[in-house]
């Protein structure tokens, strides 16, 4: 019979900066090595993208907000549909519908893989985005064959995913990353003017209204170390939180290959987020590879690695000063403590994550 033919679907793929984005890329590019035949449609974010690169199809459209309309999205899509044996489209997005529909009619396995959920708060175009996307996406969970939650523990607060559960299936998110063979000193990234601050807080991620940052420079105030951000944030479509932020170290976009030198120059890494467009926080996982104990807000999927792993703390959602006591707890304790107590590490393997969904698929 050949290889098995996947067709990946999502808005937004390389060389776009996201967590969606890294988790589609692992995927596709481990399937691959594997001897699947696998293929990605996507949108074509940039101009300067071609619209097609190899097993890469990009659909034209155009940006609202962080959603993306691609008119003829249809038809590009029921011609790639025809060609595979499995659709695994991933969540949030418009065009997922298109994708579901041709799966059914054609009579392909369609697999949902989902990443977050958007609400109706925050910026009004994502208020729009959310009024859209909701009758949308609960057409296309009822279309799938398999649901991919990354936990239960955000399932069974999810808007769409508590209602599906004979279909869910729950798979961590591909962690990779590699630890350095020398871990900078925490002082790496402080800055010369901060002589009296020898630890470092950091975050990485994207700069964005939902990621609670607000919240985490005003704790910062109040906890003595430095603080840096490492994401992008003048590349973020409709989003200029940075703009905000006053008098905070931003380094911009990193490699992904790069981040371990951060993970393991942090005392403590930090993920303030304050609703569920965030459901578990990669960050957070490969930062506790690298050695990083990690403070991460109480929403469900979260909170998880935490609780997996024992290497941090968890506070209270948009809390300035449970934020501040639970930087200091950490820093106070030390990287040394969390790693000894740490377990369950072994658990945040992209190969883990490759073979449920070879077993799904």
């Amino acid at each position: 019979m050949g290889a098995k033919k996947i067709l990946i679907g999502l808005t937004y793929f390389s060389p776009n900066v996201s967590g969606v984005t890294l988790y589609a890329v692992i995927l596709y590019e481990e399937l691959l090595k594997r001897k699947y035949k696998v293929k990605i449609i996507t949108s074509k974010y940039k101009k300067e993208l071609p619209e097609k690169t190899g097993n890469i199809v990009r659909v034209i459209g155009f940006a609202i907000g962080k959603g993306f309309i691609m008119p003829t999205y249809c038809w590009q899509s029921l011609r790639e549909v025809r060609k595979c044996d499995v659709v695994n489209c991933h969540l949030p997005s418009i065009e997922s519908f298109w994708l579901a529909l041709w799966a059914k009619v054609l009579k392909k396995k369609l697999v949902i893989t989902h990443h977050c959920e958007f609400g109706i708060d925050g910026p009004w175009h994502n208020k729009l985005i959310g009024i859209i996307t909701y009758p949308i996406h609960w057409l296309v969970y009822l279309m799938a064959d398999k649901i991919i939650s990354y936990t239960k523990d955000y399932a069974d607060t999810s808007i769409f995913l508590r209602f599906f559960k004979k279909k869910l299936i729950y798979i961590l998110p591909p962690i990779k990353i590699k630890k350095l063979k020398t871990s900078p000193k925490g002082t790496h990234f402080v800055a010369q003017n901060s002589k009296l601050k020898t630890k470092t807080v950091g975050y990485v991620g994207r700069i964005a209204w939902e990621k609670g940052l607000d919240v985490l420079v005003k704790a910062m105030k109040k906890v003595d170390a430095k603080l840096v951000l490492v994401g992008p944030y003048k590349e973020l479509a409709g989003d200029k939180t940075y703009t905000k932020l006053k008098n905070v170290e931003m380094v911009g976009p990193e490699k992904h290959e790069d981040l371990n030198k951060y993970y393991e120059g942090f005392d403590c890494l930090v993920l303030p987020s304050t609703n569920n467009l965030e459901t578990f926080g990669i960050v957070q996982a490969e930062a506790m590879v690298c050695g990083c104990p990690v403070v991460a807000s109480n929403l469900p999927g979260v909170r998880v690695p935490v609780r997996m792993t024992g290497m941090g703390e968890i506070a209270k959602i948009g809390d300035v000063s449970d934020l501040v006591k639970k930087i200091n707890i950490v820093l106070g304790n030390g990287k040394e403590y969390y790693q000894k107590k740490a377990i369950n590490l072994s658990n945040f393997d992209y190969k883990k994550t490759i073979d449920q969904y070879e077993e799904i698929f």
